[in-house]
């Protein structure tokens, strides 16, 4: 391939245009978007040829290509642009779901039934992207018959599900009797097609997961998969957190809390890539490497990095963190699909003053993509170097995460996350409103790509408590009494705002789509 400087050559304008065409749709957008720049007839030819607007769009809207096939690039284009229209009329189309379930399953509803017998799956149908919608169910009722527990007895549980590789990883605590101090979590890795059986690839049926008594009458367990990979969050005397590769039955990582402050404050692992996890844990985030082959390493500590400093006084009462890939959907042929590429971590941190809780308090949401956490581990020290590296906000943060800031004084407010992809929804209530039920809704796409906005709020919006979030490129003195010093956070974002009705829906939560809201 020619290099971009000597595209703009006379042996360039000799070209016909098809060869033309054939030679840029080779390019991916960022330097496509290069070309643009180079004169005039190269912008004349990509605005006179879908394939190659589709493409650029396709960047544009964080989305990745559908499977070839099915609809031509002048439909999907047609399709693309009427769901980017509704950033740009800040009118993102919502469903009202019928169903209960839990909004955190990737875009998945997940239920599982009053007699535990039951998991119903079923996923939304997208507004622009031609995914249908689509119900599968598991009869767990068939588990004691592979071996596994008997759902009725089960004290807590936790699942996650790959639709793409018919995957069910159910985490359970049965309840046999009293005495529950020497009771561990057990891990079952199981075939959604198959009612309960094993998984025809996992090298065993449980994972080994003997790290946490679970003697609390409220265990909770938060369960992801990522490829070949499971991460397992469980809080019960202790908080333990593992990462296992499923297929082989491999611990990769590892490691624990004690007492319950931490759990309080929440603790939790989440999957970055094959070879990194990130902990959440208090305020800063901790990157660990993941051993090659499992065994009893717990893996390498890579870089701590640190979130801006609180002024004096003031402190991080309560957290938690949101992370969901897109899925794949094989078993239909999309236009177009959210890119995983983009996938964001976002962390809710409540704030307060130690001497006036109820006064002056706060909520901060921090959206970082996982590209920005990653860059970090580049050039990490060597085995030899016990020290980590140690990042302030300054060096990792400011460029390339966003943060989103509530501040209220005397009035309670509750804010819910939902992520999927390089998108968060923060939905705003406050329980005294005059409208109880409704919520505002701010949905943040956050990624390099996107054309940068501004936080501005229009008059027929003020008022909102959505109005009240401040996501500003500089938070100084006059902005907010929270921080220590001016804080940076520069990284390119859109935003919308509305409003959901949620009475009517079983989960409470707004969740996101492919391509709208579900409430």
């Amino acid at each position: 391939m020619l290099p971009l400087s000597h595209l703009h050559t006379g042996g360039w304008g000799a070209l016909a245009n098809e060869l033309r065409v054939h030679i840029l749709k080779e390019l991916d957008a960022p330097d496509l978007l290069s070309c643009l720049r180079v004169d005039r007839a190269f912008k004349t030819l990509v605005d006179e040829t879908p394939v190659l607007q589709y493409k650029l769009l396709l960047r544009a809207a964080g989305m990745r290509d559908g499977p070839p096939g099915g609809s031509s690039i002048s439909q999907r284009l047609a399709r693309l642009e009427g769901y980017e229209s509704t950033w740009r009329a800040s009118n993102i189309p919502i469903r009202e779901q019928s169903y209960g379930g839990d909004p955190e399953s990737g875009g998945l509803f997940v239920t599982l039934d009053r007699d535990q017998h039951r998991l119903d799956i079923r996923r939304p149908a997208s507004f622009f992207s031609g995914i249908p919608e689509k119900a599968w169910t598991v009869d767990l009722s068939e588990l004691p018959e592979h071996g596994g527990p008997d759902m009725r007895r089960v004290r807590s549980y936790g699942y996650a599900v790959d639709i793409a590789q018919d995957l069910l990883v159910l985490m359970v605590l049965e309840d046999d009797g009293p005495d529950l101090e020497d009771r561990y979590p057990q891990c079952y890795v199981l075939s959604l097609s198959g009612n309960g059986a094993t998984h025809p690839l996992a090298a065993r049926r449980q994972l080994i997961y003997d790290e946490s008594c679970l003697d609390w009458s409220s265990v909770e367990a938060d369960i992801e998969i990522v490829g070949d990979l499971v991460g397992c969050t469980v809080l019960g005397s202790d908080v333990c957190m593992s990462v296992h590769n499923w297929k082989t039955g491999a611990m990769l990582w590892c490691d624990s809390e004690e007492g319950t402050e931490i759990i309080e404050n929440h603790a939790r692992c989440h999957i970055l890539d094959p070879t990194h996890v990130i902990k959440i844990s208090e305020y800063d985030l901790a990157v660990y490497r993941m051993a090659a082959k499992g065994g009893s390493t717990p893996g390498r500590l890579a870089c701590n990095l640190g979130m801006p400093a609180f002024a004096d006084a003031f402190e991080v009462f309560h957290c938690g963190s949101y992370i969901q890939r897109p899925p794949q959907t094989p078993d239909c042929s999309p236009d177009f699909e959210c890119d995983d590429g983009v996938t964001v971590l976002a962390v809710k941190y409540e704030i307060c003053h130690e001497s006036r809780p109820w006064q002056d308090r706060a909520i901060l949401v921090a959206v970082i993509p996982i590209t920005t956490i990653l860059a970090q581990t580049r050039g990490a020290l060597p085995p030899s170097r016990s020290r980590p590296r140690q990042r302030s906000w300054s060096e990792w943060g400011a460029h390339g995460a966003r943060l989103v800031l509530i501040p209220f004084n005397e009035t309670t407010c509750s804010a819910d996350i939902c992520a999927f992809g390089s998108r968060v929804a923060i939905s705003l209530s406050f329980p005294f409103s005059r409208q109880p039920g409704v919520v505002d809704v701010a949905v943040l796409d956050v990624r390099e790509g996107v054309k940068h906005a501004r936080d501005g709020s229009d008059t027929k919006r003020e008022g909102t408590a959505s109005s009240r979030l401040l996501a500003l490129d500089r938070f100084t003195e006059d902005d907010t009494p929270f921080f220590a010093r001016s804080v940076e956070a520069k990284m390119p974002y859109r935003m919308v705002r509305t409003r959901c009705d949620v009475t009517r829906s079983k989960s409470r939560v707004v969740s996101l789509l492919c391509d709208g809201l579900c409430a």
